[in-house]
Protein backbone atom coordinates (compact mmCIF):
# COMPACT_ATOMS: atom_id res chain seq x y z
CA UNK A 1 0.00 0.00 0.00
CA UNK A 2 1.29 3.43 -0.94
CA UNK A 3 2.19 5.81 1.86
CA UNK A 4 1.62 9.56 1.82
CA UNK A 5 5.32 10.15 1.32
CA UNK A 6 6.89 11.57 -1.80
CA UNK A 7 10.03 9.95 -3.22
CA UNK A 8 12.94 12.08 -4.48
CA UNK A 9 15.11 10.83 -7.35
CA UNK A 10 18.50 12.56 -7.46
CA UNK A 11 22.25 11.85 -7.43
CA UNK A 12 22.49 11.41 -3.67
CA UNK A 13 25.23 8.75 -3.91
CA UNK A 14 27.63 10.89 -5.95
CA UNK A 15 30.90 11.93 -4.33
CA UNK A 16 30.72 15.60 -5.33
CA UNK A 17 29.91 18.17 -2.65
CA UNK A 18 27.33 19.82 -4.89
CA UNK A 19 25.38 16.60 -5.39
CA UNK A 20 25.26 15.85 -1.67
CA UNK A 21 24.36 19.40 -0.68
CA UNK A 22 21.60 19.84 -3.25
CA UNK A 23 20.07 16.48 -2.24
CA UNK A 24 20.08 17.49 1.42
CA UNK A 25 18.69 20.96 0.67
CA UNK A 26 15.88 19.67 -1.53
CA UNK A 27 14.82 17.17 1.10
CA UNK A 28 14.86 19.84 3.79
CA UNK A 29 12.97 22.32 1.61
CA UNK A 30 10.19 19.84 0.83
CA UNK A 31 9.90 18.86 4.48
CA UNK A 32 9.70 22.48 5.64
CA UNK A 33 6.97 23.08 3.06
CA UNK A 34 4.79 20.24 4.25
CA UNK A 35 5.82 17.38 1.95
CA UNK A 36 6.92 14.30 3.86
CA UNK A 37 9.54 12.54 1.78
CA UNK A 38 12.32 10.01 1.34
CA UNK A 39 15.21 10.15 -1.07
CA UNK A 40 14.86 7.01 -3.14
CA UNK A 41 18.05 5.04 -2.48
CA UNK A 42 18.45 4.13 -6.14
CA UNK A 43 21.80 2.90 -7.42
CA UNK A 44 22.47 3.72 -11.06
CA UNK A 45 25.20 1.32 -12.19
CA UNK A 46 26.33 3.54 -15.03
CA UNK A 47 27.12 6.41 -12.70
CA UNK A 48 28.47 4.78 -9.57
CA UNK A 49 30.65 2.06 -11.09
CA UNK A 50 32.97 4.74 -12.51
CA UNK A 51 33.86 6.50 -9.25
CA UNK A 52 37.26 4.77 -8.81
CA UNK A 53 39.70 4.00 -11.60
CA UNK A 54 41.95 1.08 -10.71
CA UNK A 55 45.68 1.04 -11.27
CA UNK A 56 45.24 -0.90 -14.51
CA UNK A 57 43.87 2.37 -15.93
CA UNK A 58 47.49 3.43 -16.36
CA UNK A 59 48.23 0.37 -18.48
CA UNK A 60 45.35 1.15 -20.81
CA UNK A 61 46.55 4.68 -21.34
CA UNK A 62 50.30 4.20 -21.44
CA UNK A 63 52.77 1.79 -22.96
CA UNK A 64 54.88 1.87 -19.83
CA UNK A 65 54.15 2.60 -16.19
CA UNK A 66 56.53 4.47 -13.89
CA UNK A 67 56.79 4.21 -10.13
CA UNK A 68 55.49 7.79 -10.00
CA UNK A 69 52.39 6.74 -11.96
CA UNK A 70 51.66 3.91 -9.56
CA UNK A 71 52.15 6.13 -6.52
CA UNK A 72 49.83 8.73 -8.01
CA UNK A 73 47.23 6.06 -8.63
CA UNK A 74 47.46 4.80 -5.05
CA UNK A 75 47.15 8.35 -3.70
CA UNK A 76 44.13 9.00 -5.92
CA UNK A 77 42.49 5.78 -4.74
CA UNK A 78 43.19 6.76 -1.13
CA UNK A 79 41.58 10.17 -1.62
CA UNK A 80 38.53 8.69 -3.34
CA UNK A 81 38.26 6.16 -0.52
CA UNK A 82 38.16 8.99 2.01
CA UNK A 83 35.49 10.73 -0.06
CA UNK A 84 33.42 7.57 -0.21
CA UNK A 85 33.59 7.04 3.55
CA UNK A 86 32.56 10.62 4.21
CA UNK A 87 29.76 10.40 1.64
CA UNK A 88 28.36 7.25 3.26
CA UNK A 89 28.55 8.88 6.71
CA UNK A 90 26.79 11.97 5.33
CA UNK A 91 23.94 9.93 3.85
CA UNK A 92 23.47 8.02 7.09
CA UNK A 93 23.42 11.17 9.22
CA UNK A 94 21.62 13.72 7.09
CA UNK A 95 19.39 12.02 4.50
CA UNK A 96 16.10 10.19 5.00
CA UNK A 97 16.45 7.28 2.60
CA UNK A 98 14.09 4.66 1.27
CA UNK A 99 14.98 1.00 1.17
CA UNK A 100 17.56 0.18 -1.52
CA UNK A 101 16.44 0.11 -5.15
CA UNK A 102 18.15 -0.66 -8.44
CA UNK A 103 16.98 -1.32 -11.98
CA UNK A 104 15.68 -4.77 -10.97
CA UNK A 105 13.15 -3.58 -8.38
CA UNK A 106 12.55 0.16 -8.91
CA UNK A 107 9.10 -0.56 -10.34
CA UNK A 108 8.02 -1.59 -6.83
CA UNK A 109 8.52 1.98 -5.62
CA UNK A 110 5.44 3.12 -7.57
CA UNK A 111 3.26 1.18 -5.15
CA UNK A 112 5.04 2.48 -2.05
CA UNK A 113 4.96 6.26 -2.59
CA UNK A 114 2.24 8.82 -3.25
CA UNK A 115 4.30 10.65 -5.88
CA UNK A 116 7.86 11.33 -7.03
CA UNK A 117 9.99 14.41 -7.61
CA UNK A 118 13.07 14.07 -9.78
CA UNK A 119 15.75 16.65 -10.19
CA UNK A 120 17.94 19.36 -8.78
CA UNK A 121 20.85 17.90 -10.75
CA UNK A 122 21.65 16.72 -14.29
CA UNK A 123 19.13 13.87 -14.01
CA UNK A 124 17.90 14.44 -17.57
CA UNK A 125 21.31 14.59 -19.22
CA UNK A 126 21.57 12.12 -22.12
CA UNK A 127 25.20 11.44 -21.20
CA UNK A 128 25.86 11.86 -17.44
CA UNK A 129 24.04 8.69 -16.32
CA UNK A 130 23.81 6.84 -19.61
CA UNK A 131 20.34 8.27 -20.23
CA UNK A 132 18.93 6.24 -17.33
CA UNK A 133 15.14 6.46 -17.74
CA UNK A 134 14.54 5.92 -14.02
CA UNK A 135 15.37 9.61 -13.50
CA UNK A 136 12.52 10.36 -15.92
CA UNK A 137 10.27 8.37 -13.55
CA UNK A 138 9.49 5.80 -16.25
CA UNK A 139 8.51 3.32 -13.52
CA UNK A 140 5.81 5.59 -12.05
CA UNK A 141 2.20 6.31 -12.98
CA UNK A 142 1.58 9.60 -14.83
CA UNK A 143 -0.20 11.13 -11.84
CA UNK A 144 2.93 10.52 -9.72
CA UNK A 145 5.40 12.45 -11.89
CA UNK A 146 6.90 15.83 -10.89
CA UNK A 147 10.30 17.49 -11.17
CA UNK A 148 12.27 20.19 -9.40
CA UNK A 149 15.20 21.97 -11.11
CA UNK A 150 15.89 19.01 -13.38
CA UNK A 151 18.73 19.63 -15.82
CA UNK A 152 19.90 18.29 -19.17
CA UNK A 153 23.30 19.84 -18.46
CA UNK A 154 25.21 21.21 -21.41
CA UNK A 155 24.17 18.38 -23.69
CA UNK A 156 22.35 18.89 -26.97
CA UNK A 157 19.14 16.93 -27.45
CA UNK A 158 18.85 16.00 -31.10
CA UNK A 159 17.44 13.44 -33.52
CA UNK A 160 15.85 10.32 -32.06
CA UNK A 161 16.75 11.46 -28.56
CA UNK A 162 14.22 14.29 -28.93
CA UNK A 163 11.50 11.75 -29.60
CA UNK A 164 12.50 9.86 -26.46
CA UNK A 165 12.40 13.05 -24.39
CA UNK A 166 8.97 13.88 -25.78
CA UNK A 167 7.65 10.48 -24.77
CA UNK A 168 9.27 10.51 -21.33
CA UNK A 169 8.15 14.03 -20.34
CA UNK A 170 4.71 14.22 -21.91
CA UNK A 171 2.83 12.77 -18.92
CA UNK A 172 4.56 14.75 -16.14
CA UNK A 173 2.05 16.64 -14.02
CA UNK A 174 4.32 19.63 -13.37
CA UNK A 175 7.84 20.34 -14.56
CA UNK A 176 10.51 22.52 -12.97
CA UNK A 177 13.92 22.77 -14.64
CA UNK A 178 17.25 24.37 -13.84
CA UNK A 179 18.00 26.31 -17.01
CA UNK A 180 15.90 28.50 -19.35
CA UNK A 181 17.19 26.40 -22.26
CA UNK A 182 15.67 23.28 -20.64
CA UNK A 183 12.34 25.08 -20.20
CA UNK A 184 12.41 25.97 -23.89
CA UNK A 185 13.14 22.34 -24.80
CA UNK A 186 10.26 21.04 -22.66
CA UNK A 187 7.86 23.52 -24.25
CA UNK A 188 9.06 22.66 -27.75
CA UNK A 189 8.68 18.92 -27.22
CA UNK A 190 5.56 18.69 -25.05
CA UNK A 191 3.78 22.04 -25.18
CA UNK A 192 4.08 22.22 -21.39
CA UNK A 193 5.25 25.35 -19.58
CA UNK A 194 8.18 24.49 -17.33
CA UNK A 195 9.14 26.62 -14.33
CA UNK A 196 12.81 27.62 -14.02
CA UNK A 197 13.89 27.03 -10.41
CA UNK A 198 17.08 27.71 -8.42
CA UNK A 199 19.48 25.13 -7.06
CA UNK A 200 18.14 23.91 -3.69
CA UNK A 201 21.25 25.11 -1.83
CA UNK A 202 20.19 28.70 -2.60
CA UNK A 203 16.77 28.19 -1.00
CA UNK A 204 18.16 28.68 2.51
CA UNK A 205 19.80 31.66 4.17
CA UNK A 206 23.17 31.70 5.90
CA UNK A 207 21.45 31.24 9.28
CA UNK A 208 20.05 27.89 8.15
CA UNK A 209 23.42 26.73 6.85
CA UNK A 210 25.20 27.88 10.03
CA UNK A 211 23.56 24.99 11.87
CA UNK A 212 24.86 22.58 9.25
CA UNK A 213 28.47 23.79 8.91
CA UNK A 214 31.15 21.99 10.93
CA UNK A 215 34.76 23.01 11.55
CA UNK A 216 37.30 20.55 10.09
CA UNK A 217 39.84 19.05 12.45
CA UNK A 218 43.01 21.13 12.57
CA UNK A 219 41.41 24.46 11.70
CA UNK A 220 41.24 27.21 14.29
CA UNK A 221 38.15 29.37 14.67
CA UNK A 222 40.16 32.55 14.03
CA UNK A 223 42.43 31.26 11.27
CA UNK A 224 42.47 33.45 8.18
CA UNK A 225 43.00 31.74 4.82
CA UNK A 226 42.19 31.55 1.12
CA UNK A 227 40.02 28.58 0.11
CA UNK A 228 40.84 27.32 -3.39
CA UNK A 229 38.38 24.86 -4.89
CA UNK A 230 38.13 23.59 -8.45
CA UNK A 231 35.92 21.00 -10.12
CA UNK A 232 36.89 21.53 -13.77
CA UNK A 233 40.42 21.73 -15.16
CA UNK A 234 41.41 25.36 -14.60
CA UNK A 235 43.30 27.71 -16.87
CA UNK A 236 44.34 30.53 -14.54
CA UNK A 237 42.75 29.64 -11.20
CA UNK A 238 45.91 28.46 -9.46
CA UNK A 239 48.03 31.30 -10.78
CA UNK A 240 45.52 33.82 -9.50
CA UNK A 241 45.32 32.08 -6.10
CA UNK A 242 49.11 32.23 -5.82
CA UNK A 243 49.10 35.93 -6.64
CA UNK A 244 46.28 36.57 -4.16
CA UNK A 245 48.28 34.73 -1.53
CA UNK A 246 51.25 37.00 -2.19
CA UNK A 247 49.07 40.13 -2.06
CA UNK A 248 47.45 39.20 1.24
CA UNK A 249 50.05 37.02 2.94
CA UNK A 250 47.37 34.41 3.62
CA UNK A 251 47.75 30.65 3.49
CA UNK A 252 46.01 28.87 0.59
CA UNK A 253 44.11 25.66 1.32
CA UNK A 254 42.83 23.29 -1.37
CA UNK A 255 41.17 19.89 -1.16
CA UNK A 256 43.40 17.23 -2.67
CA UNK A 257 41.58 14.71 -4.82
CA UNK A 258 44.63 13.30 -6.53
CA UNK A 259 48.37 13.85 -6.90
CA UNK A 260 48.35 14.77 -10.57
CA UNK A 261 48.07 18.49 -10.04
CA UNK A 262 50.24 19.92 -7.28
CA UNK A 263 50.98 23.64 -7.11
CA UNK A 264 53.66 25.39 -5.08
CA UNK A 265 52.35 27.62 -2.33
CA UNK A 266 49.15 25.62 -1.86
CA UNK A 267 48.50 23.54 1.27
CA UNK A 268 46.52 20.44 0.33
CA UNK A 269 44.08 18.83 2.75
CA UNK A 270 42.30 15.47 2.58
CA UNK A 271 38.70 15.42 1.32
CA UNK A 272 36.33 16.85 3.93
CA UNK A 273 32.68 16.20 4.70
CA UNK A 274 29.94 18.30 3.11
CA UNK A 275 29.45 20.03 6.49
CA UNK A 276 33.14 20.91 6.61
CA UNK A 277 33.08 22.10 2.99
CA UNK A 278 30.41 24.68 3.90
CA UNK A 279 32.45 25.73 6.97
CA UNK A 280 35.58 26.24 4.86
CA UNK A 281 33.69 28.66 2.61
CA UNK A 282 31.89 30.39 5.46
CA UNK A 283 35.12 31.11 7.35
CA UNK A 284 37.47 31.90 4.44
CA UNK A 285 38.77 35.42 3.91
CA UNK A 286 38.71 34.73 0.17
CA UNK A 287 37.30 31.96 -2.02
CA UNK A 288 38.87 31.19 -5.42
CA UNK A 289 36.86 28.71 -7.51
CA UNK A 290 35.36 27.49 -10.76
CA UNK A 291 32.63 25.52 -8.97
CA UNK A 292 28.95 26.47 -9.02
CA UNK A 293 28.29 25.32 -5.47
CA UNK A 294 31.37 27.03 -4.05
CA UNK A 295 30.06 30.14 -5.79
CA UNK A 296 26.56 29.57 -4.38
CA UNK A 297 27.82 29.35 -0.79
CA UNK A 298 30.10 32.35 -1.35
CA UNK A 299 26.96 34.28 -2.29
CA UNK A 300 25.00 32.96 0.68
CA UNK A 301 27.79 34.03 3.03
CA UNK A 302 28.63 37.31 1.22
CA UNK A 303 32.23 36.23 0.78
CA UNK A 304 34.96 38.00 -1.10
CA UNK A 305 35.24 35.42 -3.87
CA UNK A 306 36.71 35.11 -7.35
CA UNK A 307 35.62 32.81 -10.13
CA UNK A 308 36.99 31.48 -13.39
CA UNK A 309 34.08 30.85 -15.77
CA UNK A 310 36.24 29.72 -18.69
CA UNK A 311 37.89 26.38 -17.92
CA UNK A 312 39.45 23.68 -20.10
CA UNK A 313 36.80 22.52 -22.55
CA UNK A 314 33.81 24.22 -20.95
CA UNK A 315 32.37 27.45 -19.59
CA UNK A 316 30.54 27.77 -16.29
CA UNK A 317 27.48 29.46 -17.78
CA UNK A 318 25.36 28.47 -14.80
CA UNK A 319 27.44 30.52 -12.35
CA UNK A 320 27.81 33.33 -14.87
CA UNK A 321 24.06 33.70 -15.33
CA UNK A 322 23.42 33.58 -11.58
CA UNK A 323 25.94 36.36 -10.89
CA UNK A 324 24.44 38.45 -13.68
CA UNK A 325 20.98 38.05 -12.19
CA UNK A 326 22.24 39.15 -8.76
CA UNK A 327 24.39 41.96 -10.24
CA UNK A 328 27.53 40.54 -8.68
CA UNK A 329 30.36 41.80 -10.90
CA UNK A 330 34.12 42.38 -10.95
CA UNK A 331 35.03 38.91 -9.71
CA UNK A 332 35.93 37.05 -12.90
CA UNK A 333 39.44 35.70 -13.49
CA UNK A 334 40.27 36.15 -17.18
CA UNK A 335 43.26 36.01 -19.51
CA UNK A 336 43.08 39.78 -19.90
CA UNK A 337 43.02 40.72 -16.23
CA UNK A 338 42.78 39.59 -12.63
CA UNK A 339 40.18 41.14 -10.30
CA UNK A 340 41.08 43.54 -7.51
CA UNK A 341 41.62 42.12 -4.03
CA UNK A 342 38.61 43.81 -2.45
CA UNK A 343 35.55 44.01 -4.70
CA UNK A 344 32.46 45.90 -3.58
CA UNK A 345 29.10 44.16 -3.96
CA UNK A 346 25.58 45.41 -3.27
CA UNK A 347 24.66 42.49 -1.05
CA UNK A 348 21.25 43.98 -0.21
CA UNK A 349 20.29 43.83 -3.88
CA UNK A 350 21.73 40.33 -4.27
CA UNK A 351 19.76 39.12 -1.24
CA UNK A 352 16.56 40.67 -2.58
CA UNK A 353 16.97 38.69 -5.81
CA UNK A 354 17.74 35.50 -3.89
CA UNK A 355 14.57 36.06 -1.87
CA UNK A 356 12.61 36.33 -5.13
CA UNK A 357 14.03 32.99 -6.26
CA UNK A 358 13.16 31.39 -2.92
CA UNK A 359 9.60 32.69 -3.02
CA UNK A 360 9.09 31.43 -6.58
CA UNK A 361 10.32 27.99 -5.50
CA UNK A 362 7.93 27.99 -2.55
CA UNK A 363 5.05 28.87 -4.86
CA UNK A 364 5.90 26.03 -7.22
CA UNK A 365 6.26 23.47 -4.41
CA UNK A 366 2.95 24.64 -2.91
CA UNK A 367 1.30 23.91 -6.27
CA UNK A 368 2.92 20.48 -6.37
CA UNK A 369 1.71 19.78 -2.83
CA UNK A 370 -1.83 20.79 -3.77
CA UNK A 371 -1.69 18.52 -6.80
CA UNK A 372 -0.49 15.54 -4.80
CA UNK A 373 -2.65 15.85 -1.71
CA UNK A 374 -5.57 17.97 -2.91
Amino acid sequence: MASNKVGILTFHQALSYGAKLQAYALQQFLTENGIENDIIDYTCKYMYNTQIRPIRFWYKKKLSVTIKDILRSFITMRQVGIERDKTIAFRQKHLNLSRPFDESNISEAAGEYRAFITGSDQVWSPTVVGFDKVYFLNFAKPKQKYSYAASVGGSKVEGKTKDEYRSLLSDFQKISVREPSAAQLVNELTGKEAVVSPDPTLLFTSEKWDGFAQRPEGFGEEEKYIFLFNVNIPKRLFNFAQELGKRTGLKIYSIQKNKRHHVDGVTYIDPVSANEFVWLIKNAEYVVTNSFHATAFSLIYHKNFFIEFDTQGTRNVRSEQLLQRLRVTGREITAASYPETDVKTDWDYAESKLDELRQAAKTYIAEVKQDIYG
